[in-house]
């Protein structure tokens, strides 16, 4: 019998904020797969598999996705062939797989790529995780959206035409993927005169998480950064 795919969501980086349920399986699956970041040709260290640390108990084999962050994904379907050549490898013996994800696995996750090279051949469970969304949200204490209004995702790697386009359609806005295109939005958000209600949002939910006003953001935001525009409504 096949074993089966878990695509664990650990939340936004606060180990007390991953789930009973994903904690569970952390402890007692025997393989775990997880995103380890290449930049400059040198692997980091994999965040998720940070979160996850303190849930895997005893001995896992691991499986590391080793990705190069480029803009070109050839080489990232290429990764994602080899690694579901791997957890497929695994499957058909029997073991179970679980592929760690920070935040939430169908949030931008990687998982989604392994999920769609393996869906149809083994049986898989997604395990949803707090999101970065939520966990921004949480930490600056907005209200995201009330009764009817809209919210719009919006990742800065857009071009500035289709960005300001998408800042037209939502109620409230979150700006994820910021990186050194912070500087497009910021230019963005103050032609607009949308600056003033903006909060950045770094590192949610850890020990060095902050939260300033867009004129205060850096320059060159770290990923795990977000932009919140909302305007929800009270009573």
């Amino acid at each position: 019998m096949s074993g089966v795919l878990f695509g664990l969501g650990l939340g936004p980086g606060d180990p007390d904020l991953v789930t009973i349920k994903a904690a569970t399986i952390m402890r007692e699956i025997p393989v775990i797969a997880y995103v380890t970041p290449v930049r400059s040709g040198k692997p980091c260290t994999s965040f998720a598999r940070s979160i996850a640390e303190p849930y895997l108990i005893g001995e896992k084999e691991e499986i590391t996705i080793a990705i190069e962050m480029l803009d070109d994904p050839t080489r990232g379907r290429q990764v994602y062939d080899e690694v579901s050549d791997k957890i497929s490898y695994y499957l058909d013996s029997g073991r179970n797989v679980a592929v760690l994800c920070e935040g939430d696995p169908l949030l931008y996750g990687s998982f989604m790529y392994i999920l769609d090279r393996i869906k149809d051949s083994y049986k898989v469970l997604t395990v949803p995780g707090v999101s970065s969304l939520s966990a921004a949200a949480a930490a600056a204490n907005l209200p995201l959206v009330t009764r009817h209004q809209t919210i719009s995702l919006i990742p800065a790697t857009l071009s500035e035409s289709k960005i300001r386009t998408c800042l037209l359609k939502g109620d409230s806005i979150a700006i994820l993927k910021l990186g050194k295109n912070i500087v497009k939005i910021k230019k963005i958000l103050s032609d607009l005169g949308r600056s003033y209600d903006a909060v950045y949002v770094e590192r949610a939910s850890m020990m060095n998480q902050k939260i300033l006003s867009l004129s205060d953001a850096p320059d060159n935001a770290p990923y795990f950064s977000i932009i919140l525009l909302t305007c929800a409504e009270t009573e």
